[in-house]
């Protein structure tokens, strides 16, 4: 039987290894055996790599699949070769939801980051080409609408400001994607700083306080004064928030409510931006950060769907990881976390 199933193992494509309730592996797949070590008998706690350890005890302890922060994958380097594997470990439990031993999958995304990779690239190329001729366009149309080449009649003049809107919009599309694309590659320069968590939240309800007056939305921001102060790059900090506050005034109707908060906890400080807006579909709460996607329906949907995208890219950058609950109807609620000074040296956080 031992034999049968570690042939079945072998047929598998992915590096996996089943483990018992100490740690030790029962059987592996070949690749799992030669790309990681993980051979029968051997402990993951002996092997060079400690995230390995970490998601099989948080497996057993927690009874619940672990990843890594972000699911990052893994880079190793087989036979000369740079590959990359997501790790996840998924607990086996028995009749009473006991653990009995964890699976350990690490799937090799390799040729996926290189189409990935690839997709940026075609990106990135085709945004820097686009900018030159837009920004003569755009020069053409602000000396059009102030009349430096002659006098405008009205229907010209209507004309022109709204390609000057539109062609307004396609500069801001061309900018996201060079930073998501910056952000992607980790070409994207931090410049980390020590904040105080009050302090960036009060710069942002006030950065939006007039337009939410304008549209009929009351803005409460809670945060503790004593909260412990947070590393942040201010500049991309402030387009998380100006993000997620741009994206709940235009989903919460007049009269409704946008909330910010802040709290701490052993390592991290969670911030949090809630609306009382029409809320997500639970069936498209996965996708709100994958880039172009846009909730179907939506009369008042005008944005490329490049915003979240970039505020998880963002906070990733720092470390941190972001989130949103929801349910059509019920509001929408985004948090982000950013880490603490007082337990992360400003080195290390550069590093990150």
């Amino acid at each position: 039987i031992q034999r049968a199933t570690q042939q079945a193992f072998d047929s598998l494509p992915d590096a996996i290894a089943v483990v018992d309730t100490e740690g030790r592996v029962e059987v592996a797949t070949e690749s799992a055996r030669t790309v990681f070590g993980l051979k029968p008998g051997v402990s993951v706690g002996d092997l060079p790599f400690g995230w390995m350890a970490d998601l099989v005890r948080d497996a057993r302890q927690e009874s619940r699949a672990a990843f890594l922060e972000g699911q990052r994958p893994i880079q190793q380097f087989v036979r000369g070769e740079e590959r990359y594997y997501r790790p996840e470990a998924v607990p086996i439990l028995d009749n009473e939801r006991l653990t009995t031993g964890v699976i350990l999958v690490l799937k090799d995304v390799t040729q996926l980051r290189q189409q990935d990779e690839i997709k940026r690239g075609v990106v990135r190329t085709v945004s820097h080409q686009l900018n030159t001729p837009l920004t003569s366009v755009r020069m053409a149309i602000h000396l059009l609408l102030g009349e430096k080449v002659g006098a405008l009649n009205e229907k010209q003049a209507e004309l022109l400001v709204s390609a000057r809107e539109d062609s307004d919009r396609l500069h801001e599309i061309l900018d996201s994607l060079l930073d998501l694309s910056r952000f992607e590659s980790g070409k994207a320069r931090m410049e980390f700083r020590a904040l105080s968590p009050r302090s960036i939240v009060m710069d942002a309800v006030e950065s939006v306080r007039r337009e939410a007056q304008d549209r009929g939305v009351t803005l409460h921001a809670d945060v503790p004064p004593d909260l412990p102060e947070v590393w942040v790059d201010t500049t991309r900090i402030g387009h998380v928030f100006g993000n997620l506050l741009s994206n709940a005034l235009k989903h919460t109707s007049p009269g409704g409510r946008i909330a910010l908060t802040a709290e701490a906890d052993e390592a991290w400080v969670r911030f949090r931006v809630s609306d009382t807006g029409e809320g997500i579909p639970a069936a498209f709460l996965s996708r709100v950060f994958e880039p172009f996607f846009r909730v179907p329906g939506r009369q008042n949907e005008t944005g490329a769907g490049l915003g979240l995208a970039i505020v998880k890219e963002i906070v990733e950058a720092h470390g941190g990881t972001v989130g949103v609950e929801s349910g059509e109807g019920k509001g929408a609620s985004f948090s982000f976390t950013l880490r603490r000074v007082d337990l992360f040296p400003k080195e290390k956080a550069e590093r990150s």
